[in-house]
């Protein structure tokens, strides 16, 4: 990859992989005792789980809307691998999440 092409590669990846950090981070921090519902109903699973599958398939989305759209190969590669990324992050939200669900 060039110069370019590497600079694009890596801040679309950053739109996936800083809410993904910031997400599974509060997720996985239950001591932090900000939990949202009430009645003791905690949803801050459902809820940030939600937010972070939400945030991948927008992000899955865009990336396929991006490939079918470019016209170079290299930008066709470049996004067929973000969309690989993205499919490996949506996995990896399921295991993140398993209280969720």
């Amino acid at each position: 990859m060039t110069n370019i092409t590497s600079g694009k590669f890596i801040l679309k990846l950053s739109f996936l992989v800083i809410p993904f950090t910031i997400l599974c981070l509060v997720l996985h921090d239950g001591s932090s005792g900000g939990s949202i519902g009430g009645g003791g109903y905690d949803l801050s699973g459902l809820v940030y789980g939600s937010m972070l599958f939400t945030v991948i398939i927008i992000w899955l989305i865009w990336m396929l809307i991006s490939y079918s759209i470019s016209k170079t190969t290299i930008d066709k590669e470049l996004h067929l691998r973000l969309l690989l990324i993205g499919v490996i992050a949506l996995i990896g939200a399921w295991f993140i999440t398993p209280r969720m669900f």
